[in-house]
C-alpha cells in the first residue's frame, strides 16, 4: 500500500518539483528544429525516396519493405549525415538558437 501511495503522490507533483527534490538541474529545451534532427533531414526523406510510389498489402509488408529500405542505404551516407549534423549543430550554437538561413560559411566551428 505504501508504494502505491508514494507513486500517487509523485503523480501529483510536477516533474520540475520532482526533479528539484532529487537535486537534478532542469535545462530549457530549445525549440524544435528539423534542421538539427537527423531523422527529419536525412532518414525519413531517404526512406520516402526509396519507397515512393509503392503500395503495400498490410503492416507486415510495410515493415519488411521499410527494413529493406533502411538496409539499402549505404553506410557512407549515414556517416555523411552525421558530419552534416555536426555542422548544423555548430551553426545552431553560433546563432545562439536564432533562426538562420543558408550555409553561413563564415560561422567558425
Amino acid at each position: 500500500m505504501q508504494k502505491w501511495s508514494q507513486r500517487s503522490s509523485l503523480k501529483n507533483k510536477s516533474k520540475e518539483e520532482f526533479l528539484a527534490t532529487k537535486q537534478m538541474t532542469v535545462l530549457e529545451h530549445p525549440p524544435y528544429s528539423p534542421d538539427v534532427a537527423p531523422s527529419d533531414f536525412f532518414l525519413f526523406p531517404k526512406i520516402k525516396e526509396i519507397l515512393k510510389g509503392r503500395h503495400f498489402d498490410d503492416t507486415d509488408d510495410i515493415r519488411s519493405n521499410t527494413t529493406a529500405a533502411l538496409k539499402a542505404i549505404p553506410q557512407n551516407l549515414f556517416q555523411n549525415c552525421f558530419e552534416g549534423w555536426t555542422r548544423r549543430w555548430h551553426r545552431f550554437i553560433a546563432s545562439q538558437g536564432e533562426y538562420y538561413e543558408g550555409d553561413h560559411g563564415s560561422i567558425q566551428q
